[in-house]
């Protein structure tokens, strides 16, 4: 195969991946982006977020001469035969997408191309609502003597397990504007499975996707706190249920426990439902989605409330184990909404580092809770050891069994709530509750 140059742009986690996975595939890439740190990082041979494997992989291409970045549009056009289009689509305060910094991205590349004058391909891997790319392609790329050949390739990356993702991916389509459009231009991007669709198809596959899984993880919360009322260990239930393989498909969502949250399913679920309106078509189940997920939140705060301590450690503090994204993390709105009610926050997670938060991750950050810094801890064997009943809710793995159990023992008097279904928890320490069970 011919490997082609290929320019992303945005260099937030999709583009990240897809970067250094294309690289490893064998493509030069040349990645592009506002943000100077993003920029300079790559071009140091440095990941510009925390995923698991993502540095080495990075290092390893910059080495081999497979990529670097730059800030400027034009040069990455012109050093470039496909543009892949990776910046966020986030929500507006009302629920809708937000299309500006796609809709930016697209002019650029339209008048990149037009002055490019050869022939070129544009992919579309931002989260967009169907008719986003027809409509992006005729308004911006559809001008010119040789318009570029305009596709939409959604991403199933998940967090944490982004690179295993890309390299087996569990479902791969194609957007295309028209029957019969050729994908060969880009085919060094897609798999031996990839099948291709209208491109408004595969706009709403990556939906239906994000909010079937927010369904299921709502269902089996909801499940939890029923269980919880009448004493039942909802996790048997759900375990139960995940049996039939037949019917109930995967179990990989339903485990009663943490809100959902993320950079994509709380925004994806709100672009969903506010499209739904626009239509009038009516879906009550999705437009509950939310508000049952900020319930759960609140049966979490009412679990801690119920201990009456004042201070509380919160052990995990990204959306997902091994990644730093705060983005949308149910423990980050936990932590804010209990300083906002004065209780003594303390955070333990080794995987977050509030000096290295950078972009969207450090906007976010930094609008819920300011002094995320200053609630940070290193180590939380002086915290539990200083005689202070705390509140201890754990929504991660990020200590090991083996130091957080003897301190438990060593020091009694904290009560500790598993929001995450840590189960060896139970074993070391009498003041053990789960959320849902």
């Amino acid at each position: 195969m011919i490997h082609p140059r290929i320019s992303i742009f945005g260099l937030g986690y999709v583009g990240s991946v897809t970067a250094a996975s294309l690289a490893e595939r064998g493509c030069s890439v040349i990645g592009c982006d506002v943000s100077p740190g993003k920029v300079d990082q790559i071009n140091a041979g440095k990941a510009p977020i925390g995923e698991p494997g993502l540095d080495e992989l990075l290092q390893a291409q910059w080495t081999a001469g497979r990529i670097r970045a730059t800030p400027e549009v034009d040069e990455a056009v012109r050093e470039s035969d496909i543009s892949v289009v990776c910046v966020g689509t986030p929500s507006a305060p009302s629920g809708a997408l937000d299309l500006r910094y796609v809709e930016t991205v697209s002019a650029q590349l339209g008048a990149a191309i037009r002055r490019k004058g050869t022939p070129h391909s544009v992919v579309y891997r931002s989260t967009m609502l169907p008719g986003s790319t027809r409509r992006l392609a005729a308004a911006h790329l559809g001008e010119g003597e040789n318009p570029p050949a305009v596709y939409f390739l959604p991403e199933f990356l998940r967090q944490g397990s982004a690179l295993a993702d890309f390299r087996n991916p569990s479902l791969s389509v194609i957007g295309v504007l028209a029957p019969g459009q050729s994908v060969a231009p880009v085919a060094a991007m897609l798999d031996e499975a990839t099948e291709i669709v209208a491109v408004e198809s595969a706009e709403l596959l990556k939906y239906s996707c994000n909010a079937f899984h927010a369904m299921k993880v709502v269902f089996a919360n909801e499940i939890g706190r029923i269980g919880k009322e009448l004493g039942i260990d909802s996790s048997e239930v759900m375990g139960a249920l995940c049996r039939d393989t037949r019917l109930n498909i995967s179990p990989y969502y339903l485990k009663p426990g943490t809100p959902f949250g993320g950079s994509c399913l709380p925004k994806d679920v709100a672009a969903l439902v506010h499209h739904s309106r626009k239509l009038g078509v009516s879906v009550p189940m999705l437009d509950s989605l939310m508000e049952s997920n900020r319930r759960h939140l609140e049966a979490v705060l009412e679990r801690i409330e119920g201990r009456g301590r004042k201070g509380v450690l919160l052990l995990g503090l990204a959306f997902k184990e091994g990644t730093d994204d705060l983005r949308g993390s149910a423990m980050l709105e936990l932590a804010a909404q209990l300083m906002l009610r004065g209780y003594e926050v303390k955070i333990f997670d080794p995987a977050v580092s509030p000096a290295n938060l950078i972009g969207a991750n450090r906007v976010f950050a930094d609008a819920r809770l300011p002094d995320l810094a200053s609630l940070m801890i290193e180590d939380p064997t002086s915290l539990l050891a200083d005689g202070e009943p705390r509140t201890i809710v754990v929504s991660k793995e990020c200590i090991a069994l083996e130091e957080l159990g003897p301190l438990l023992r060593d020091y009694p008097g904290h009560h500790l709530i598993d929001v995450n279904g840590w189960r060896a928890l139970k074993g070391v320490t009498a003041s053990y509750e789960g959320v849902c069970w």
